[in-house]
């Protein structure tokens, strides 16, 4: 056995571990050349080349000494004093603290030699949105719809951190061909409420800045702006954004934004919200139905009526991209079963081509045992069984035939009833598609007839009406007096009558007529929805209300298109709404575009018969009695004026619902 050593200590290792740290400053960048020359580095960005300018900023192109990449950079324009700094210092911050893969990184923040703040960000590509769209890198409408997808992902997580982006378009969209997409430029974009939740997350000095960017301007980018985002002062939100992506959604589809023309004529749109449906407008665009009501949901010029979320919009292209129905569309069973179809097309072609074959076999086997006379009493036998259930099955098909085509029918009534004072075309066509459909399953039924008559009449389309009028003992009959009084009129969407001919027609209904108002008012919602110029149309109006009131002359409407101003004069009571389960129960002046309204009326007038009005200035004092019989929605109130001691204000400002607290001013009605 070797007998045990004692431990001798090595002391080339610590040799070696002092030679590499007590290396003098030559040594050491020869063994971390990398190291050294980052070390030494004392100027961190270089090679500045301006890539544009907004507003507010400069942004460059610049080479980071650091991490050895370019990187962009944006400053201060160096004309703007140090009343932008916290803005601009507060864009970097909020877009720092958005941390999604669709929103453009924020790397570094500072103040440059010179004083002037400045942040880094990613470099974006050359390639926007709107170069994807008509630029020489266009994108197909599938690759479009999931670039816009991956948008509303991005807005839709600024709207849970409580940030609002407010300048959402094309430009500020970078789209390049390898599928990174980012939402740049956050420069108007604000933090909504006060400490919401996830706010505490934010940087300290972010908090302040609540509504220093938009409140009382009109920012924002023309052609993409909401309504709300034109008139000053008014209330914005996160559905702001959401009318944007829905102008970017048409963008995508079209080529075109909702708005074209001069500044002054897209602002004036934006004021109206006034969309041409896009089927109609582009029809060469082919644009699928179901992503035209997305498009005209997300635009809606009341905020409510819009989509409540990015995520809930998103989700609808979503569907529309997977085969599915979209929410807005209300898709009805056709509809859904052809989507169904066409999602299951293979199983559905196996299916099919199963029964076929399982047909022939079975001729096959027929054939085969008409040979067999053994058993052909039997054969006999069970033929007569298979032809008992055969004309039962038949006789129950045919009842199901029927009943569903009267549901067809009556789905066309329901939908006439609760769309056409919202969407009149498209309710019109819809229902037109549901009475074919009724046809094509009972060619003799009656509700369908009763549906595609009523149809015709709204329309004013009575030269196909009388080609098929309803029955004398029709609940419709009487509407056949206006159809014989106008055989000549065939009225379309394209080709729509005059002013002089639909004023004429509505002063001959009031003559034949007078029991059916609401056919009068859904007669002049369809007909206007068609009409892109109104401010000729106050004689239609004038119609209307003698009509409704049952005689000639009970009002005068002085509209004034220009100054956006109405005055309704009259020597007696008159009433301005239909009330009734088939009329809209909203102001009939609401088809003319005004912002004020004056009512010089010497008879009784009922507040509730303003009901919708979308005006700004309400003026009572020429008015002898207002008769306050219930609560009226007027969202964009913001001025009553009334004589000393006619109405009490209390009074009058319980029941006037309005987006924001409005002035009641009292004067004297000279004033």
């Amino acid at each position: 056995m070797k007998e045990f050593e004692a431990y001798k200590m090595d002391y080339r290792l610590v040799d070696a571990y002092d030679q590499a740290t007590l290396l003098d400053e030559k040594g050491l960048e020869g063994l971390c050349p990398a190291y050294s020359e980052l070390a030494g580095e004392d100027t961190r960005y270089r090679d500045s080349i301006l890539l544009g300018m907004g507003a507010l900023k400069e942004v460059y192109k610049t080479f980071n000494n650091h991490t050895r990449r370019w990187i962009a950079m944006a400053r201060l324009r160096s004309d703007r004093g140090p009343e932008f700094y916290d803005l601009f210092v507060h864009e970097a911050w909020l877009t720092a603290s958005l941390i999604h893969p669709n929103i453009i990184t924020i790397h570094d923040a500072g103040v440059d030699a010179d004083g002037r703040p400045f942040f880094t960000m990613d470099l974006k590509g050359d390639s926007t949105l709107a170069d994807r769209v008509n630029g020489p890198r266009s994108a197909g409408r599938r690759e479009l719809l999931e670039i816009f997808m991956k948008v509303c992902d991005a807005v839709a997580y600024a709207h849970s951190r409580g940030v609002v982006h407010f300048d959402i378009k094309p430009e500020n969209i970078q789209a390049d061909v390898f599928g990174e997409v980012l939402v740049c430029d956050w420069g108007l974009a604000k933090v909504v409420g006060e400490m919401e939740d996830g706010e505490n997350e934010l940087p300290m000095a972010l908090r302040p800045l609540n509504n220093m960017t938009l409140m009382g301007q009109i920012k924002g980018s023309p052609g993409f702006m909401a309504p709300e985002q034109v008139v000053p002062g008014s209330s914005k939100d996160h559905r702001s954004d959401i009318f944007a992506l829905g102008c970017i959604l048409h963008l995508i589809l079209t080529g075109q934004p909702p708005f074209t023309g001069s500044e002054e004529e897209i602002l004036a749109a934006t004021r109206k919200a006034d969309i041409v449906p896009p089927r109609t407008r582009y029809p060469d665009c082919h644009i699928p139905a179901a992503l035209e009501a997305v498009i005209l949901k997300a635009t809606k010029k009341r905020q409510e009526e819009r989509y409540q979320s990015a995520q809930a919009l998103r989700d609808e292209i979503s569907n529309f991209i997977g085969g599915y129905s979209t929410l807005a569309e209300k898709p009805g069973f056709l509809r859904e079963a052809r989507l169904f179809l066409r999602r299951h097309r293979v199983p559905a072609t196996i299916v099919f081509l199963s029964i076929v074959a399982l047909s022939v076999i079975s001729l096959l086997f027929m054939q085969g045992i008409k040979h067999q006379r053994d058993r052909a009493r039997q054969f006999e036998s069970e033929a007569e069984t298979v032809t008992t259930l055969y004309h039962d099955e038949l006789e129950r098909s045919e009842h199901e035939r029927v009943a569903l085509s009267r549901k067809l029918a009556t789905s066309a009534s329901d939908l006439k009833k609760l769309g056409i004072y919202i969407r009149p075309v498209e309710t019109v066509r819809e229902a037109r598609k549901l009475v074919a459909s009724a046809f094509a399953l009972d060619s003799d039924s009656a509700n369908a007839s009763l549906q595609r008559f009523s149809l015709d009449c709204i329309t004013l389309n009575f030269k196909d009406a009388l080609n098929h009028p309803v029955d004398s003992s029709s609940v419709l009959a009487d509407y056949l007096l206006l159809a014989k009084a106008f055989p000549e009129f065939d009225f379309t969407e394209e080709n729509r009558p005059t002013i002089d001919q639909l004023t004429r027609f509505l002063d001959h209904a009031r003559q034949i007529n007078l029991h059916r108002q609401a056919l009068m008012e859904r007669i002049v919602a369809y007909d206007f929805a068609l009409r892109s110029n109104k401010d000729a149309c106050s004689p239609v109006i004038e119609a209307l209300l003698d009509y409704k009131n049952g005689e000639k002359g009970v009002a005068d409407l002085l509209y004034n298109a220009k100054e956006s101003a109405l005055i309704v004069r009259s020597d007696q009571e008159v009433r301005l709404s239909v009330w009734d389960e088939y009329g809209s129960n909203e102001c009939l002046l609401r088809f003319l575009p005004f912002r004020s309204l004056k009512l010089e009326v010497a008879g009784l007038f009922y507040l509730r018969d303003l009901q919708s009005l979308q005006m700004e200035s309400l003026d009572f004092r020429s008015c002898e009695t207002v008769m306050i019989n219930s609560d009226v929605d007027l969202p964009f109130l913001r001025t009553v004026y009334i004589r000393p001691d006619q109405i009490n204000t209390q009074t009058l400002r319980e029941a006037i619902h309005a987006n924001e607290r409005f002035e009641i001013v009292e004067a004297a009605a000279g004033l």
